[in-house]
């Protein structure tokens, strides 16, 4: 009862303490009932503290933090109209949906930040249809590492790669495919040449346990497995010959090979017999198929001491196995690259213009595939890596410009979207793998004359028809562009002169005579202007017109096209020029020939005429297959004109009762492998009684290409192509077509 009455006396005595003042009341609860979360009076101290005879303690609350709002999820219906407006701002025709657009609910529109994504993605592609050479720098990738690399033209392909990369593991995956470092940087191919460790060509065995081919051996064909390669490497002193024939003969072609930096470990690594990587080893022994393909029959002989079409065949084998060997459509070594257009150098020659477009567009491909499109600088490469890729690549796209030219077919697209430059004028001494900045370029020719003139040429194509569009926006290169009839004849006649004085005052201002390879491009410059004025006034556009081809234009063309045979009868019969015209093509010549023939024949008799046949017989001298009893029907049908045009001219000078012109030794050459075989035995049987040579100059000397007796047939097969009208302008355009289709036929 006591204890009772002191409680009530404690109780009145707080309720008349909280009567009395109301600035002791807090505004928040004490911890003790938020603890135990009843309701608190908010006295000090509280009432059920009190009761409870417990401490009571108020501090403030701190307050927590708001948590975040999800956003709204975007529905399916969303997304599908947003990727419809991003098809439809790179032109895609995207039907409307049937549904409409407004039945869309809140919880299916798109977020703020997707619509500036959309617009943002539709102003690139504008940006990107306007400017074909422009490339988002955001969204590219190279990846390089010990010599290989890389590069990715969307960094969403990139990161889908890394992700199957991932997915699959490294068990199954060839280590050149995916470079595992996006920091690794380029290192310079010769680096990866000795030690076979660093060789990123090695494939795992687990990849070819089922025994079938690989792709590499789908494109070059299949090579004996056992070959050891390493027995054929040539002898120290016959490499240095042959090194020293390839700098003379085939670098100056290609000069996408750093020969002060190559040659030394080359030499090295053979002297020493150290083990070579398997790209370096392909390199190698391109470098000994391109170097006999260049060699003259005798001077292999000397040298090597075979003959040339037994070396030909056994190092294109041995070149095609190391290619193999590098799993070279696989790898991305910037080296294995280099060692297919080098062997692509070699089989010009060996194979027909069609199979060379197939591998020259491999080639194109792989060198897109290792980013050589793009500039160095762009990437962040480094000044030296950045001009050997810059060689390397125009040199690849100018083989598969030309091979597309001589095949009718137009330049794939992949060689001109493009920001890579035009390689520097600089000698080979002036870089170096340990230089930061490139050097000044040097005025005149230098060694990649013929590299760079390639280029002027493909450039000043390129702006003959800028009203040529197509769908990147820009023209293409190609001599078809000077065939156009979009474009006035006098503005073709304008630029054409404007390109030549650009030639003149950037080469052949600084031509000297004795050096051959100014020589040799000097003509090939001059060569070039008169093929652009004969595409110019091409006949071919007058076919199925109805119209004749007027006279200047037929005075353009007999004056160019005499040129063309003088400028191919020099650069064949001098000396000093044949260590470049193994790699000349002969397509131009004979286009030549038939528009010098279809001139010929309508003028019949004159000081150009006589001028004509000269040449005619000069360019012949270099061509023996002409001569032959069995031959490819292209040279059967030009002899067969030849003969025609030559019996017109004769008929007509007898006409006009004008002196008898003495018959050149290749008419009469002609005439004796098209006779048939009974009479030129009888000939030859009376050439020999009477102690006089059956010929004379060596026309008649060439032997029968595969000739089985069978005269009759040969004559068959080239009395097909003796197409009366093929020697006239006025022809028809099936008529044309036969004769572009004999060109296509030939080798490169």
């Amino acid at each position: 009862m006591q204890e009772q009455s002191q409680a009530s006396a404690l109780e009145a005595e707080r309720v008349e303490q909280l009567g009395s003042s109301s600035s002791d009341v807090k505004k928040y609860s004490c911890i003790s009932c938020r603890q135990r979360k009843i309701r608190c009076d908010r006295r000090i101290p509280c009432s059920n503290c009190t009761k409870a005879s417990r401490p009571c303690n108020f501090v403030d609350p701190v307050r927590g933090k708001r948590k975040k709002r999800t956003a709204t999820k975007e529905g399916l219906h969303a997304k599908l109209r947003r990727y419809e407006e991003l098809l439809r701002s790179y032109g895609a025709d995207i039907e409307p949906s049937e549904s409409g657009t407004n039945n869309f609910s809140d919880a299916e529109s798109v977020s703020e930040h997707d619509v500036h994504m959309a617009e943002g993605d539709a102003e690139s592609a504008k940006m990107s249809a306007s400017s074909p050479f422009t490339f988002d720098e955001t969204k590219t990738k190279l990846i390089s590492k010990n010599g290989s690399s890389r590069y990715f033209d969307t960094y969403v392909s990139f990161a889908w790669s890394m992700a199957q990369l991932g997915r699959r593991g490294m068990s199954g995956l060839r280590r050149d495919t995916f470079p595992i470092s996006d920091n690794d940087q380029f290192h310079h191919p010769v680096e990866e040449g000795i030690s076979g460790s660093l060789d990123t060509s090695t494939v795992q065995e687990s990849d070819y346990l089922d025994n079938s081919p690989q792709e590499s051996e789908l494109v070059l064909g299949n090579t004996p497995k056992n070959a050891d390669l390493a027995t054929l490497h040539f002898p120290l002193h016959i490499l240095e010959a042959l090194l020293e024939i390839y700098r003379v003969r085939v670098d100056p072609l290609m000069k996408f090979l750093h020969l002060p930096t190559l040659w030394p470990v080359m030499r090295h690594s053979l002297e020493d017999g150290q083990e070579l990587s398997k790209s370096f080893t392909a390199i190698v022994f391109s470098i000994y198929f391109t170097t006999i393909t260049s060699l003259e029959e005798n001077e292999c002989f000397s040298l090597l001491g075979e003959q040339k079409s037994t070396l030909a065949i056994r190092y294109k084998t041995a070149a095609r196995q190391a290619l193999i060997n590098a799993d070279f459509l696989k790898s991305s070594s910037l080296m294995t690259l280099q060692a297919y257009a080098t062997f692509l150098m070699g089989m010009r020659g060996h194979m027909e213009t069609t199979s060379m477009y197939i591998l020259s567009g491999i080639a194109v491909r792989l060198a897109r595939r290792m980013g050589l499109h793009r500039d160095g600088t762009m990437l962040g490469l480094p000044m030296f890596e950045t001009e050997m890729r810059r060689r390397l690549w125009w040199h690849i796209v100018q083989v598969d410009w030309q091979t597309s030219d001589h095949s009718g077919t137009k330049a794939s697209m992949d060689l001109f979207v493009s920001d890579a430059k035009n390689p520097l004028n600089i000698e080979d001494e002036d870089i170096g793998p340990d230089m930061v900045n490139p050097p000044p370029e040097r005025t005149g020719i230098t060694s990649l004359v013929l590299l760079l003139l390639r280029c002027d040429i493909m450039e000043f194509l390129r702006q003959i028809a800028p009203q040529l569009s197509t769908d990147i926006g820009s023209p293409l290169p190609g001599w078809s562009n000077l065939t156009s009839t979009s474009v006035p004849i006098s503005d073709k006649e304008n630029m054409i002169n404007q390109m030549e004085d650009m030639l003149e005052r950037k080469y052949l201002r600084y031509y000297d005579p004795s050096n051959s390879l100014h020589y040799f491009s000097s003509i090939l410059a001059r060569s070039s202007i008169c093929k652009m004025k004969l595409l110019a006034h091409n006949p071919r556009q007058y076919a199925n017109s109805g119209a004749k081809v007027p006279q200047r234009s037929r005075d353009i063309l007999f004056a160019n096209a005499t040129k063309m045979l003088e400028y191919a009868s020099l650069s064949l019969s001098n000396e000093n020029l044949k260590k470049f015209t193994w790699q000349v093509s002969t397509g131009y010549l004979w286009d030549t020939l038939h528009c010098v023939l279809v001139e010929v024949r309508e003028r019949k008799t004159g000081p150009q005429v006589d001028r004509a046949w000269q040449l005619i017989g000069a360019v012949f001298m270099n061509y023996p297959q002409i001569f032959a009893e069995t031959t490819d029907a292209l040279y059967a049908a030009l002899g067969n004109w030849t003969l025609t045009v030559w019996d017109e001219v004769s008929a007509a000078r007898s006409t006009e009762r004008l002196p008898e012109s003495p018959t050149p030794e290749f008419i009469v050459a002609l005439r004796r492998c098209r006779r048939p075989t009974a009479e030129k035995s009888l000939k030859s049987d009376a050439a020999t009684d009477s102690g006089q040579p059956g010929n004379t100059q060596g026309y008649g000397e060439v032997p029968s290409l595969g000739y089985d007796g069978n005269q009759s047939a040969n004559l068959e097969m080239t009395d097909m192509y003796d197409f009366p009208n093929l020697l006239s302008f006025e022809m028809e355009p099936d008529e044309w077509m036969q004769w572009e289709r004999l060109l296509s036929g030939q080798t490169l």
